[in-house]
């Protein structure tokens, strides 16, 4: 996971709706306001230890359920988190 990816979740989980899709969206990360709302409440899981011991597999069912498996995918690709 790198800092602002760190940066992005925290962002989200601060910002009013609309203000967190576009700053999802200045990251390369397309959320919906639905997908959002959804996502908050998992946000708080997230911890620094997975840096050395990798996501969860059960996070990792979380996500895919709210925002899809192909998105899911190409983020964790992207954010190198596989």
């Amino acid at each position: 996971m790198k800092m602002d990816l760190l940066q992005l979740i925290q962002e989200i989980k601060q910002l009013p709706d609309q203000e967190a899709v576009h700053y999802a969206a200045s990251y390369g990360v397309e959320l919906s306001i639905k997908e959002v709302q959804q996502l908050r409440p998992l946000l708080d899981e997230v911890s620094f230890t997975w840096l050395f011991t990798g996501i969860p597999s059960v996070f990792i069912e979380k996500i895919t359920s709210i925002i899809g498996y192909e998105k899911t995918m190409l983020y964790m690709e992207q954010y190198k988190l596989q």
